[in-house]
């Protein structure tokens, strides 16, 4: 399978955000994002209520270790599995915890419990994530992957937006158990959803199938020129970006004054910024021939994304102007979103449908879950040469991703099917 532009007539198709089962997947797992940002919340609260700042900081990185460890795996199960079912497992196995433990933390509330409800959580993920990137392909028509990224990308984004806030309120009125059951209901919403999905059939070629598990998939990637391309790109700007938006931003507004008002308006800001990328990718018109508003070539576009993001996310440690961060924050969001997007679509049109899962799980752990690790990498450099010289070494990440998607010709060249 390639990634090459066919330039036959193409009937008229319609956008993904209108196809119902595509909307009622993406909402049920907009959803689910928002009762995960309540249990976050709610999980550090706890933490320091019951411990320290310093245990709620350990949790949080507890419960990645399982995504870290069993990620890679969780994409060969995928592989010779029922996506949609083994999210729907997934999903019933969470809730269930979330009611255990709401029990249990009515009666008496545990760092014990917080630490294998994190550990349950990761280890579902680890499953979850390379599942759902091998079952949205299979609801939409290759000339949709991009509108249906584009609307996931956005319905997430006010989730977490929406999650964080609202799992203080819930924290602050009911405690870790009304956020636990809070947390278990949008688990049920989510499996109501998926259970009401009818994706494509797999139908494999004999040269597509499965053959040697882990190993074969890293093969399957290693030899594909696209899907090399993007994973490596991906992960330059995913390193690059991950430090300054999670430990850089809180950084700047301690080292400039603006306290804790500071981070929130920078995170609104990018917030807001990724939002309207994500709503104006949507805006695309009915006909495919005139395929995605102003896009030809992913490469230039997502290199383009990439340079100006890298720039942008060094913007608030060097400056002083608050409205001048949040406008560069706005602006990292705004370029956060293209970029993610046209990428995404080109792996998922490029991946044979044999290696999904396997692929989907290599993407998650470039993009989520290494996380934990670049963050704690952030913040170690920052203490070593400075927060300045730090977040100029994640842009410079950027720009060279941005690089890449001009250099490799398996992106310079890449269309998406329109």
């Amino acid at each position: 399978m390639t990634a090459t532009l066919l330039d036959a007539p193409a009937p008229r198709v319609v956008p993904a955000h209108r196809v119902p089962q595509f909307r009622r997947y993406a909402t049920g797992q907009a959803v689910s994002v928002l009762g995960d940002q309540v249990w976050y919340v709610a999980l550090s609260w706890a933490a320091v209520q019951i411990a320290s700042p310093g245990v709620a900081g350990v949790l949080l990185s507890i419960s990645a270790l399982p995504r870290l460890a069993l990620m890679l795996f969780g994409g060969v199960l995928v592989d010779r599995r029922d996506p949609r079912r083994l999210m729907v497992h997934s999903d019933l196995v969470r809730g269930l915890i979330c009611v255990a433990a709401a029990a249990v933390a009515i009666w008496q509330p545990s760092v014990l419990l917080l630490v294998v409800v994190a550990l349950a959580f990761g280890a579902a993920d680890a499953v979850f994530l390379p599942a759902a990137g091998a079952l949205q392909p299979r609801l939409l028509d290759p000339t949709q992957y991009a509108g249906g990224n584009a609307l996931t990308s956005t319905v997430n984004r006010l989730a977490l937006t929406l999650g964080a806030p609202l799992g203080g309120v819930l924290v602050a009125t009911g405690g870790l158990p009304t956020a636990l059951v809070v947390n278990a209901v949008t688990f049920g919403i989510s499996v109501l959803a998926l259970r009401s999905l009818k994706p494509s059939a797999v139908v494999p070629s004999p040269s597509d199938a499965p053959k040697g598990g882990l190993r074969d998939g890293l093969r399957y990637i290693a030899g594909h020129r696209v899907l090399r391309a993007t994973i490596l790109v991906g992960l330059l700007g995913n390193l690059g970006f991950v430090g300054p938006m999670n430990v850089g931003l809180a950084l700047a507004s301690q080292s400039s004054g603006w306290g804790a008002t500071g981070v929130g308006l920078l995170l609104s800001g990018f917030g807001i910024g990724a939002i309207v990328a994500g709503l104006a990718m949507l805006r695309r018109p009915d006909r495919p021939s005139k395929g995605l508003p102003g896009v030809r070539r992913i490469g230039p576009i997502a290199a383009v994304c990439f340079a100006v993001q890298g720039v942008a996310v060094v913007v608030p440690a060097v400056t002083h102007s608050l409205p001048l961060a949040v406008a560069a924050t706005a602006v990292a969001g705004l370029t956060s979103g293209p970029a993610g997007i046209l990428l995404g679509s080109l792996t998922q049109y490029a991946t044979a449908d044999a290696y999904r899962g396997r692929v989907s799980s290599v993407n998650s752990l470039a993009n989520l879950g290494l996380t934990p690790l670049v963050m704690a990498a952030a913040g170690w450099a920052t203490d070593l040469v400075g927060l300045v010289p730090a977040m100029a070494v994640s842009g410079g990440l950027e720009l060279i991703a941005a690089v890449g998607c001009v250099a490799l010709p398996a992106l310079r060249t890449a269309r998406l099917p329109r």
